[in-house]
């Protein structure tokens, strides 16, 4: 038996995760930070092992402060490849495996914070010219790659969700009047951009030039060098490539080599005239479960080099390509069909975003809620929590998880992580800070963590400073302990933090 757990089960996965929070009863996610001491190694962070005292004890145990993760603090996100010159990137492939996509480079960050897909490499060549503009069309650059423009990151997308490793994405669901909802709404469901050459085979003829003379709609006469032998273009197709009539495409019936007059199988629906290029090379015939979709060949030294789209048809799955003339052989190809809906129609599924950004700003003191007189070494998400005063549900910007032990007396400033011991009734704690409130230093409250027992009124000793005072109330931290999910835990090098300081943190989420 065989089974599949799909990319678009996983980016599911991320957009449920998202939208659980805007929902008509949402979910509440916040970010915590919390460890103010040293792990046993100094300053390397102890291994998180998924337990109940790992994983939901000992979080909220030394939980600081905590600050709300809105859905406009998240994004998908895709691993971020920075074009670069020189660099050969990989083409779309409708048959390739998507588990390899991961690694491959087929779409591209530019200096304009553009981001493009390529449609094609030219056959493995190096890129040169970095794709500029929004144009809803696949474009050619001096290269020889074929790029499909896909969305623009804003400022303040680039600000919020852009990482040296990830960058944002997302599919618009309402007109902005952006350059990307133009590329969306331009789509076209299972086209062909772009049929690749595989092997380039032998023998084969065509012609290019202006036309000599118009007889009518299906027959022309070609230029004076062109083939002198009966039926050589027989079989073949003749593209006008400029002029009165360019873009349409016919199949050769016939030829006379005496008078260059080419009979088609068909007419052209808007004649050309004697100023009017054309082009004949081998048919290219397209079979597949779409419609209208054609090309024609480049030529050179007898081998198929290339082959270029006329019509890139519509509502294909599948297709396969023929390639017959009067004169070669062994040429083959495969065409590209774009992903359902069409190239730039979904971004966060053509680029496989099954990744979930989350961006946390932490703005100084955020309103005297986070602790600026210590650092931090863990941080996490915490989902639902209530409030420790009544069991309702958090639903603030901030919170401060920090106990606060009222105290006067103070004979000092004691040290910060020092644990403070109370002379009676044993309790512990570790003191995050002294916040005082008076001149002298002898009046304010201790913030601390990790409490262990019940202070009373009673006198408490510093054990490193030898610091003391008299504790007079006891005011616990704003949310209930241990309530809630915690679903994400890291453990991390020191951050060190002020009154000033403005902190982003970004964390992606893999799914």
């Amino acid at each position: 038996m065989s089974s599949l757990v799909t990319r678009r089960f996983k980016i599911y996965n991320a957009a449920q995760f998202k939208e659980a929070f805007t929902e008509a009863s949402p979910d509440y996610l916040y970010f915590f930070i919390g460890r103010t001491q040293e792990w046993p190694n100094g300053d390397t962070p102890s291994t998180i092992v998924e337990s109940a005292t790992g994983t939901d004890y000992d979080p909220w145990n030394d939980m600081l402060a905590l600050k709300q993760i809105s859905s406009s603090d998240m994004s998908f996100a895709i691993e971020r490849t920075n074009w670069t010159s020189g660099i050969v990137y990989d083409e779309y492939d409708n048959l390739i495996n998507i588990d390899a996509y991961l690694g491959i480079l087929y779409y591209v960050l530019t200096s304009s914070n553009n981001v493009y897909k390529c449609i094609s490499n030219n056959r493995g060549g190096a890129s040169t010219v970095e794709p500029t503009g929004t144009s809803t069309s696949i474009f050619n650059t001096a290269d020889g790659y074929m790029w499909k423009f896909m969305y623009s990151i804003s400022a303040a997308e680039a600000l919020k969700f852009t990482t040296p490793y990830y960058m944002p994405v997302k599919r618009l669901t309402a007109d902005d009047s952006s350059a990307q909802w133009d590329v969306q709404s331009a789509a076209v469901n299972g086209a062909i951009h772009m049929i690749d050459v595989i092997s380039n085979g032998a023998n084969y003829i065509s012609r290019t030039g202006t036309l000599a003379g118009v007889t009518n709609s299906s027959v022309v006469v070609l230029d004076s060098n062109a083939s002198s032998v009966d039926n050589d273009y027989s079989g073949s197709t003749i593209f006008i490539s400029s002029g009165l009539g360019a873009g349409q495409l016919k199949t050769v019936a016939s030829y006379v080599g005496d008078t260059k007059a080419l009979t088609l199988s068909g007419s052209f629906s808007i004649t050309p005239n004697t100023s009017s290029g054309f082009h004949v090379s081998p048919l290219i015939s397209i079979n597949g479960d779409g419609t209208g979709a054609t090309a024609y060949a480049n030529v050179e030294s007898g081998q198929i080099k290339r082959i270029n789209m006329v019509n890139v048809g519509t509502n294909y799955s599948r297709a396969n390509v023929a390639i017959t003339a009067a004169y070669g052989t062994g040429a083959t190809a495969q065409p590209k069909i774009s992903p359902p809906g069409g190239h730039g129609l979904d971004p966060v599924d053509e680029l496989s975003a099954h990744n979930l950004m989350l961006s946390v700003r932490l703005s100084g003191t955020e309103g005297n809620t986070l602790p600026s007189n210590n650092d931090f070494r863990r941080i996490g998400l915490l989902k639902n929590p209530v409030l420790a005063s009544n069991g309702s549900s958090a639903t603030a910007t901030a919170y401060d998880q920090t106990v606060k032990l009222s105290v006067i007396n103070v004979s000092g400033i004691p040290d910060r992580d020092e644990m403070i011991t109370g002379d009676i009734s044993g309790a512990s704690a570790r003191l995050v800070y002294f916040a005082n409130n008076t001149s002298t230093n002898t009046t304010g409250d201790l913030k601390v963590l990790a409490v262990n027992g019940t202070f009373q009124s009673e006198r408490f000793t510093a054990n490193t400073s030898g610091v003391t005072g008299n504790v007079t109330s006891t005011i616990i931290g704003d949310l209930a302990p241990y309530k809630g999910d915690i679903l994400y835990v890291e453990n991390r090098q020191a951050s060190v933090r002020t009154y000033d300081q403005i902190e982003d943190i970004k964390l992606t989420l893999q799914y």
